[in-house]
């Protein structure tokens, strides 16, 4: 509400007072001069502070007596963890006003979004398209908006190619004139299009992955937990929970420069917690199934048994069915995301259930348990776990766009999100930027379930284990 007060203070100012309005406001005794009605409260605008004032009065109001969100079946937009209200924005004078509008329209703003629906994991296209739409299509049969627009979704496939991400990004910059960016997932495509982004003045939003070149960039947004904060989570789970203290575990990663603070996290973690990592082997992000028979092999002949993953879903397929042909099922551990779909267990459990009882930490819960987390999801038509990790990120953009007010601009947002208050949507952990640019806070752990071809949540919002 403040925020958009200034702004109508800044209006007066260039474009001069309504008739009547000064005249009204100085009918009130005791109140500064110059003040204003705000028409949308009732109340005094104190034009040297912005601070809505007691008409009768004079008093400084709390601002959540008079702004906020509009409750249920009053008209306007409501608020609270199911869906972004219509807040007027936070009162900050050191905020930015106006700028690059970009993808705003007065009811409307467009976002893109690209994600490896090919080249990395088998996952279905079907999803995406329907995924990324499906919390917005809800808000709009609720009558919900973010500060009365609508949200526009254009996606992209990066084929889990760092060269096409970024022609993925230009496009969607350049032709759709979208408003921001969003990488879902693959940590060299999202390094490459945040890096373009930032060139382009673009805010960028992605999935917890690499630091490296990303934490520095000043529209840079990382929504969970980045690989090195999970490193030591992870390490907690093996240790306190798998009992791989002593246990020989291997570390399997894909050798990419992008996968190497995820790496030394890791290894550097297990150590502080008095576990040897023994085997430690980087593979091309090109190897295919001969190679993954070979390090299978080399795992069970050195008696590894727990594995931490850190390649594409495919090559994990790949070295889990190669394991299990040969009697060698090690517990599978690994960092969250694409690993922990579904459609991974789809097609790794009917072979021999290769991952049972593989866990990995995620960033949203499974989908056998989304009702006890959004029944709306469901009954929004979501139907798979891609769907519900679309529904989760969507929820987390929906608090982001809101927090600047109806005043949205690049400048604002980037500014707005890097001060903001916890933002919660009881899918996804909690998101928290603190003035930095990493705002994960837990993570959730699911499990392979073989026996029914999924996973399962088997810990919630996780910060140690």
């Amino acid at each position: 509400m403040i925020a958009v007060v200034l702004a109508m203070l800044l209006v007066a100012v260039a474009c001069g007072q309504k008739d009547g309005v000064a005249d009204q406001a100085a009918g009130f005794s005791g109140l500064p001069a110059g003040a204003v009605i705000d028409p949308e409260t009732g109340a005094v605008i104190d034009p040297e502070t912005g601070a809505l004032l007691d008409p009768e009065t004079g008093e400084v109001l709390d601002p959540g007596t008079t702004g906020g969100t509009t409750p249920s079946g009053g008209g306007g937009d409501t608020g609270g963890s199911d869906a972004p209200g219509d807040p007027e924005g936070p009162s900050d004078p050191g905020a930015p006003t106006g700028g690059d509008t970009t993808g705003v329209t007065a009811s409307t703003i467009k976002i893109g979004i690209h994600a490896p629906i090919t080249g990395a994991a088998p996952v279905p296209s079907a999803s995406f398209q329907k995924g990324k739409d499906l919390f917005w299509n809800y808000l709009r049969s609720q009558k919900l908006s973010i500060n009365g627009r609508d949200v526009e979704v254009v996606f992209r496939n990066d084929e889990y190619n760092p060269s096409q991400a970024v022609t993925a990004c230009r496009e969607m910059v350049e032709d759709e004139h979208v408003f921001l960016l969003v990488g879902v997932a693959g940590t060299d495509q999202i390094q490459a299009c945040a890096k373009y982004a930032a060139s382009v003045g673009v805010p960028y939003i992605s999935a917890g992955v690499t630091e490296i070149g990303l934490e520095t960039l000043p529209n840079y947004f990382a929504i969970w937990l980045s690989y090195a904060q999970q490193g030591p989570l992870l390490a907690d789970l093996l240790v306190d929970q798998l009992g791989a203290a002593g246990e020989d575990n291997g570390f399997v990663w894909f050798n990419t420069p992008t996968f190497r603070d995820g790496h030394d996290s890791f290894v550097s973690a297990m150590g502080d917690k008095g576990a040897s990592v023994d085997y430690d082997k980087p593979v091309a992000k090109t190897a295919g199934a001969s190679e993954a028979q070979a390090i299978a092999t080399e795992l069970n002949q050195r008696g590894i048994e727990n594995v931490h993953i850190l390649t594409s879903p495919t090559f994990f397929i790949q070295l889990a069915q190669a394991a299990v042909n040969q009697g060698y099922r090690p517990q599978w551990v690994g960092y969250g995301l694409t690993k922990g779909l579904d459609t991974v267990a789809n097609v790794a459990c009917k072979n021999s259930r290769s991952i049972d009882n593989a866990r990995f930490l995620s960033a949203w819960p499974a989908f056998v348990d989304s009702n006890k987390y959004d029944p709306n999801f469901r009954g929004s038509g979501g139907t798979d776990d891609i769907m519900f990790g679309l529904w989760g990120i969507s929820k987390v953009i929906a608090e982001m766009l809101k927090a600047p007010g109806k005043d949205l601009s690049r400048e604002r947002f980037i500014y707005y999100n890097l001060n903001s208050k916890p933002y919660k949507t009881g899918v996804n952990p909690d998101v928290a930027f603190n003035g930095g640019h990493l705002g994960g806070t837990s993570m959730h752990l699911l499990r392979a379930d073989c026996a029914n071809n999924r996973f399962v949540t088997e810990a919630a919002f996780k910060t140690d284990f």
